[in-house]
């Protein structure tokens, strides 16, 4: 099962977005799946309103930048409309806060407005996802006394306040056991301007699972398997790392103390009830490493640890689950 079809799954079992992302999905999947409920829910009205055209499409800046976001509104309610304010609120802000702009102009039935906004990103916030919305104070017409001067917010959508996307693609080899904590690394690692590949977010209906893994494998640059307990129990992790082995990718073995695991490489000491941040902190240092490493090895044989494992993986690879 996918994240988004996990996420899905729970949404309609009455689970909220909130609860979801309190327990570590990121709030850009857990948006996305919520619209995508509400746009085919029969209960959902239409919209008399509408944010279109946003660009940058997924907005992503660091702390202390300035970001320019500009969109469309529309006017989609069969009635005219006196804009009297546009604005962004975005998470980090104060209370009942939000940066706008005065507009002070009718919109008619139908018709759209272009805006852009400069929006300022507060220094030493934390890197992560943070939701931003966008309000309207507006007022129907013809008016009277029912319809007074309304403030309106959009569903949420999600600020990455991270470091630039990097040209670094990296697979994340794991058991299903070890989701938690393979959510965690994935959006940490997205901080830092990283693509993390998870096969089960991957959709191939139909597909021979080996070769999706593989396709995979082959497509990105460096290789992380999670070896916990439950990691070296896994028929699928013990494959994919014999894969990544076979074809010279960069690999970052991290092994639990207690694991029971026959490999020929090095590895990495780790304990998957770490902060996560420390776990990160071993990646890191380990890409670091491989990147800038002035040794002999080709940078596609490069391998990163503190310890060998002393037989071949090859020899374990009888059974386990994913």
């Amino acid at each position: 099962m996918s994240t988004e079809d996990e996420i899905m799954q729970r949404l309609l079992q009455g689970y909220t977005p909130t609860q979801l992302i309190d327990e570590g999905f990121k709030k850009s999947t857990v948006y996305k799946v919520n619209q995508e409920i509400k746009s085919y829910s029969a209960q959902t009205s239409k919209p008399e309103w509408g944010i279109t055209n946003l660009n940058p499409a997924q907005p992503r800046a660091l702390p202390k930048e300035k970001k320019s976001i500009s969109f469309q509104f529309e006017n989609k309610s069969d009635r005219d409309m006196y804009l009297y304010k546009i604005g962004v609120f975005a998470e980090w802000m104060d209370k009942d806060t939000w940066v706008k702009q005065d507009v002070k102009d009718l919109i008619k039935s139908g018709q759209k407005r272009y805006f852009n906004f400069l929006l300022p990103i507060p220094d030493g916030i934390a890197l992560g996802e943070y939701a931003m919305t966008f309000g309207v104070e507006l007022q129907y017409l013809p008016t009277n006394e029912y319809h007074p001067l309304q403030t309106q917010w959009t569903e949420p959508i999600v600020f990455h306040v991270k470091e630039p996307m990097k040209n670094v693609r990296l697979f994340l080899s794991h058991s299903t056991k070890d989701m938690t904590l393979v959510r965690q690394l994935e959006g940490l690692l997205d901080n830092h301007g990283i693509t993390v590949l998870i096969g089960e977010d991957t959709e191939k209906p139909g597909s021979v699972l080996k070769e999706k893994f593989e396709e995979l494998i082959r497509g990105c640059n460096f290789f992380v398997a999670l070896l916990t307990e439950d990691g070296t129990n896994s028929r699928w992790v013990l494959m994919e790392t014999e894969y990544a082995k076979q074809i010279n990718k960069p690999m970052i073995l991290l092994k639990e103390q207690n694991a029971n695991v026959q490999i020929d490489r090095e590895w990495t000491s780790f304990s998957k009830y770490d902060p996560p941040h420390i776990i990160l902190g071993k990646i890191m240092d380990a890409i670091n490493k491989i990147q800038t490493s002035g040794s002999g090895i080709s940078p596609e044989g490069a391998i990163l640890g503190v310890g060998i494992l002393a037989f071949i993986l090859g020899l374990a690879l009888g059974g386990g689950e994913k």
